[in-house]
């Protein structure tokens, strides 16, 4: 009952987290980066265990929600990783420029 649900969100996170991965890799931010290893690795975990399992005892229906969880994940993560985003200055307020 649970598991469509889990598999989302987990897919959501995972995908968010891979598009972070990119970011940081590319803005060479290391300690970042590595803590985000570390979410990447138990987020997909999750969703990898939980998939197969239903695969496995024929609940084709949790393909459904890797697919949506992964979409929605990767939109999330670029709206999120675009440092002009409006998210970033209502969390943070306007940037200060010299």
């Amino acid at each position: 009952m649970w598991i469509g649900p889990i598999v989302f969100l987990s897919q959501t996170l995972f995908n968010i987290f891979k598009v972070l991965e990119i970011k940081y890799t590319y803005q060479n931010r290391i300690v970042p980066l590595l803590i985000n290893s570390i979410w990447i690795n138990l987020v997909s975990l999750v969703s990898v265990y939980y998939s197969i399992d239903s695969l496995l005892r024929g609940e084709f229906f949790i393909i459904v929600f890797y697919i949506l969880g992964g979409l929605l994940g990767k939109f999330i993560g670029m709206k999120l990783g675009n440092p002009r985003n409006r998210i970033w200055t209502k969390v943070f307020g306007e940037r200060k420029t010299r």
